[in-house]
């Protein structure tokens, strides 16, 4: 951050993985404090910093001059150690403490806070830019964060700390302003909140949501999630709606198709018609991902893909992987005979966390057709020319049935994430000739070259977006390493 302002809004970003390990490490049978160092890559856009924890790196017993319930003090062999690989990588440092003995609330104490500026200083003249380095402490079940301003050479408050669990768990550490629509809001959903509860819905009110595709089911996404009560989107699509669209489209109608308005526009009227005052949308009319649509996309919360292509999803699984995003994939299907007689139908959704699968882990991206879908424009001409690409889309069979379904499924986990009202399902399958569905349990590859270790897991600004900057035609073994987690 050296040379710039602090962004409006920090956080720091945990796997739960790695936040279930830090916790047992600083909270020990003992009672002594403990320490722990994280190395985190920024995720940085207008207004929003996130700070996406890659390592963890413990204090042992032996790091320590003094170790006890009240107090720490690093051997000088330590500290050189952290500094030296604090220094040696681009990595942003976050230093971790524990206060054992607090539990439901927590703060930096005098000592804390009035070493911390010059030790800070002294990192930023030397890191190299950017450099966004702040100090956590912990209780049992609380958390305080400061980041070094070095504009004003001052520690300032974080806004949060967010592990990415079930359900999602966050650590609000700022007070927010006086919110003149709040006791509207609650008014609107309190049948809701009878079902999920008031802390349920502030954490449905505070989630960004990204939605890339606002086709069939993407526009039903977004209607169902606005309705649910979420206000701050980031849409992404580069079509303008048709006729042929309006059977299965939320919100559109023959005067939109007509006037070939694009269809991100149509869909934030439609959704700042439920609630004008208060909703908050980004539009980006435009095929993922531009520098613009992946600058907004990344300080989301949760991320949609309502796409149709295996290019489109190979990007998506990427982005959503090295940014920590929760990533709810969908997809439908209709298959037809000669006759127009439907052969097979349904769906699925698929919860893609960072300790978990990706969709190359599961296997739902198919790289030869993804390497075809993202070939520069005249690398496809040529291969149409020559009859390995169809020279026209073929367009699928669609129903606003089916597309509102699994919209309504992804939806629900989404709430279920949020809020964790029953066991994750991060895996479904839906089929339309029975109404049955099917929920897989599926794990995460080691040897993944997305998100095994050396993929692009919480590579964060560190890495280029896969697809922003495409010369050759891509597929899966073409995605760049970062360094390996250490």
């Amino acid at each position: 951050m050296s040379g710039a302002a602090r962004p409006r809004s920090v956080e720091v970003v945990f796997s739960a993985q790695q936040f279930a390990w830090l916790h047992a490490h600083l909270f020990q049978p003992n009672g002594d404090e403990q320490a722990a160092f994280a190395f985190a890559t920024p995720a940085e856009g207008e207004g929003r910093l996130r700070l996406l924890v890659h390592h963890l790196l413990p204090m042992e017993p032996s790091d320590y001059v003094t170790q006890n319930g009240g107090y720490l003090h690093m051997t000088d062999e330590a500290a050189q150690r952290v500094a030296r690989h604090t220094l040696t990588n681009e990595y942003s440092l976050i230093e971790i403490h524990s206060h054992p003995f607090a539990h439901e609330h927590v703060g930096f104490s005098s000592i804390d806070t009035t070493q911390a500026a010059p030790r800070f200083a002294w990192f930023a003249s030397k890191a190299k830019p950017p450099f966004h380095h702040l100090m956590l402490v912990f209780g049992h079940d609380s958390a305080d964060g400061m980041i070094y301003n070095p504009e004003s050479a001052e520690m300032e408050p974080i806004d949060g700390v967010t592990i990415l669990s079930h359900p999602i768990k966050r650590y609000a550490l700022r007070e927010q302003a006086d919110d003149p629509e709040a006791a509207r809001y609650q008014a609107r959903f309190s049948r809701q909140i009878q079902a999920f509860g008031a802390a349920g819905q502030a954490r449905v009110r505070a989630t960004r949501v990204g939605i890339v595709g606002l086709g069939g089911i993407g526009s039903a996404v977004a209607q169902q999630l606005a309705l649910l009560g979420v206000r701050q989107f980031v849409l992404v699509d580069g079509d303008t709606l048709e006729d042929s669209n309006l059977n299965r489209f939320i919100g559109g109608d023959a005067l939109d198709a007509a006037r070939q308005r694009r269809k991100v526009e149509v869909m934030r009227d439609a959704l700042e018609a439920i609630d004008p005052k208060t909703m908050r949308i980004d539009v980006h009319a435009s095929a993922f991902p531009t520098p613009a649509s992946a600058s907004a996309l990344k300080t989301c919360d949760v991320l949609f893909g309502c796409t149709d292509s295996h290019g489109s999803r190979l990007l998506l699984n990427s982005f959503a992987i090295q940014y920590m995003l929760p990533y709810i994939d969908i997809g439908v299907g209709l298959t037809t005979d000669a006759d127009g007689k439907i052969t097979e139908s349904g769906g699925q959704y698929r919860v893609v966390m960072p300790d978990g699968f990706c969709l190359e882990c599961v296997r739902a991206i198919n790289s030869a057709m993804a390497a075809d879908d993202l070939l520069p424009p005249e690398q496809r001409k040529l291969r149409q020319e020559r009859g390995y690409i169809p020279t026209e889309d073929i367009h699928a069979p669609s129903v606003v049935f089916l597309n509102g379904t699994l919209a309504s499924m992804a939806v629900g986990e989404f709430l279920n994430l949020l809020t964790g009202y029953r066991v994750a399902q991060r895996l479904v399958y839906y089929f339309l000739h029975d109404h049955s569905t099917r929920s897989i349990a599926a794990a995460r590859r080691e040897d993944c070259a997305v998100c095994g270790v050396g993929g692009r897991l919480a590579a964060g600004d560190l890495e280029q977006v896969l697809g922003l900057t495409p010369s050759v035609p891509l597929t899966l073994s073409d995605l760049p390493t970062p360094s390996a987690h250490e």
